[in-house]
């Protein structure tokens, strides 16, 4: 193997791991979100909708958009990366 395709892959799971908790930190802080109005009025089970309109929030731009913005990026980022790795074989 040689050293670009060494520190191409090398990039990409840097990508990667920075991309999976990036998220994995969106995905429980959407839940929060999610369950905020449940615990409110002290119902135990989350209504599907709930989740589902908080996810669509998130979709829209509504809801944690800075998080959004940043996965946009790094889900770029990261094809890009392959991109340039199949391009450098």
């Amino acid at each position: 193997m040689s050293t670009t395709a060494c520190v191409t892959l090398i990039l990409q799971g840097v990508i990667f791991a920075a991309w999976a908790a990036l998220m994995f930190r969106t995905l429980f802080r959407l839940n929060t979100i999610a369950e905020r109005p449940r615990r409110a009025l002290g119902q135990s089970p989350l209504p599907f909708r709930q989740t589902i309109a908080t996810f669509a929030d998130f979709a829209k731009g509504r809801t944690l958009r800075t998080d959004r913005n940043r996965l946009i990026w790094l889900t770029l980022l990261l094809f890009a990366s392959i991109a340039l790795g199949e391009a450098a074989r």
